[in-house]
């Protein structure tokens, strides 16, 4: 359940949203936000075939892709929306050939991930939308160049689902909450793991299985591997560890560290994007393998400290990624855009 959102202010029409795709729960999460002020927001889905297909090979999917991209778009059209919310750089090309205006919201890989034949078509869609969002600080430098009026938007996160049951001291145990991939700085982590089994050999280290270092993690003794559970276990799953390491490499937060912060828990990661808001994320920030290797030891030895810092992460999170704060910022700029006038300047974030 979505925590309370605030209703909207004065002036605020009714509008008819379409959402389409979902990243990170994204846009389930404002889409809720924006009906509990009394939006009607519709979702739609795009048939992503052949999108685990090797970028070489994708091409072929073109012709399906193109079908399904044109029965979208009459879709929509029937249903006489004001306005499109589209998650997923590429495919705010739906709306530039509906004819229909669009927010475009960019998640990370749609941009980092660009080929010669997608990026002609993300520069596209980035040019024709009426206003873009991006989700971590870190995409500023392959947005901007494109559209300098481009936003950062902090990802919501649902605090009341992702909450603490229990205090971070309660539980020693740590928790690698991101992708077992090279993009995730699975490498680093592998080392943390094998320098913590020596060190701190009865510390209990889990994640997900998948990716291309899974072998590697599950031959470690100090290291549990799980299939992946329905989103709505992660709360839970979350809650029953007292250590949280994150992505390693890319140097920004994505969903999965932020709702780590939201439980009450440390979180052991790599963070270099302070600018990206006014006041600096409360992360344990580590470089390397031995750096992510020295924070856990210390913080699985000091129960004290993973309750204060647990408790900073998550009033961090609170004030900068509230549903409520973001929901105020694409209602705002949704509201400008149907009317026609230019968008309000952004708040700090």
């Amino acid at each position: 359940m979505a925590e309370p959102v605030a209703a909207p202010g004065r002036g605020v029409s009714p509008m008819r949203i379409a959402e389409i795709n979902d990243i990170a729960s994204v846009a389930t999460e404002i889409g809720a936000g924006l009906r509990a002020r009394g939006h009607t927001v519709d979702y739609f889905y795009p048939r992503l075939v052949g999108a685990k297909l090797p970028p070489n090979i994708k091409p072929v999917t073109g012709p399906i892709r193109a079908l399904d991209w044109l029965d979208l778009i009459r879709r929509i059209r029937a249903g006489r929306y004001d306005l499109v919310h589209i998650h997923y750089a590429y495919l705010g090309n739906i709306g530039a050939l509906g004819g229909f205006p669009y927010i475009l919201h960019c998640h990370g890989t749609d941009l980092r991930g660009g080929t010669p034949v997608t990026r002609p078509l993300i520069a596209n869609a980035v040019r024709a939308a009426r206003h873009v969002f991006y989700s971590t600080p870190d995409l500023a430098a392959w947005v901007l160049p494109l559209r300098p009026d481009a936003e950062f938007l902090p990802n919501p996160i649902d605090t009341s689902l992702f909450a603490p049951r229990t205090p971070a001291s309660a539980h020693r145990a740590a928790w690698v909450a991101c992708a077992l991939t090279k993009v995730k700085g699975a490498e680093r982590i592998l080392r943390a793991c094998r320098l913590l089994a020596e060190r701190v050999p009865d510390l209990r280290i889990d994640a997900f299985g998948g990716g291309e270092y899974t072998e590697a993690f599950r031959a470690l003794p100090n290291v549990t591997l799980y299939a992946r559970h329905p989103r709505a276990r992660l709360p839970q799953i979350i809650d029953e560890h007292g250590i949280v390491i994150g992505q390693a490499r890319l140097g920004s937060a994505g969903m999965a560290e932020l709702e780590a912060m939201a439980c009450g828990r440390p979180v052991v990661t790599w963070f270099n994007e302070r600018g990206g808001y006014s006041e600096p994320p409360p992360f344990f920030s580590a470089v390397d393998g031995d750096d992510i290797a020295r924070i856990v030891e210390r913080l699985a030895n000091d129960p004290a400290v993973r309750d204060r810092a647990g408790a900073a992460g998550r009033a961090w999170v609170e004030r900068h990624h509230g549903l409520g704060r973001i929901v105020d910022r694409v209602e705002a700029v949704a509201q400008a855009i149907i009317r026609g006038e230019p968008v309000p300047a952004a708040p700090a974030a």
